[in-house]
């Protein structure tokens, strides 16, 4: 599904408000028409406000208020959504089906993703363990040391040979 910027849903909606075909717009805006007509009907209810993307933390009571006035007025999820505002046009259709298969605990919300990860502990190290990584670490140190002292001779060899 392609995203399309307030602007141009915007403009499309403006369009249909001056008497314009939907189809006219749509294939002009390169929408569809159904993007074009939720648009309007979203402008017409809410103005420009309702074009805007929303980020609601609807609770559960929330959801469920929203799909007993839907009952209740028999309306569609799309027609609710336009109602009330709520962009995205399967959101309440989402809603609707959670609720039907787990009642209101499917309305709650439900962190998604990964679960983080959880280090496995490393066992403690034993103490022949310790010694052999302190002797690992002590030899290294001892290797490095004695190339030290090599390149120091030779620079200070170079050096007396240069007088």
């Amino acid at each position: 599904m392609t995203k399309y910027s307030v602007e141009e849903r915007l403009a499309a909606a403006q369009e249909v408000e001056a008497g314009e075909s939907i189809a006219s717009i749509a294939k002009r805006f390169q929408m569809s028409c159904g993007v074009v007509s939720r648009s309007w009907q979203l402008y017409h209810e809410h103005g420009r406000g309702g074009l805007q993307s929303h980020a609601y933390n609807w609770t559960a009571e929330q959801k469920y208020q929203v799909l007993q006035y839907m009952q209740e007025n028999h309306l569609s999820c799309q027609e609710t959504g336009i109602q009330l505002g709520i962009s995205g046009s399967s959101t309440i259709w989402q809603w609707e089906q959670r609720y039907l298969k787990k009642g209101i605990e499917g309305l709650e919300d439900k962190k998604q993703g990964r679960k983080p990860r959880t280090r496995k502990p490393k066992p403690p190290k034993t103490r022949l363990e310790e010694l052999e990584e302190e002797n690992l670490y002590l030899r290294a140190e001892n290797e490095y040391l004695k190339k030290l002292n090599a390149l120091v001779a030779e620079r200070e060899k170079r050096e007396r040979g240069n007088e």
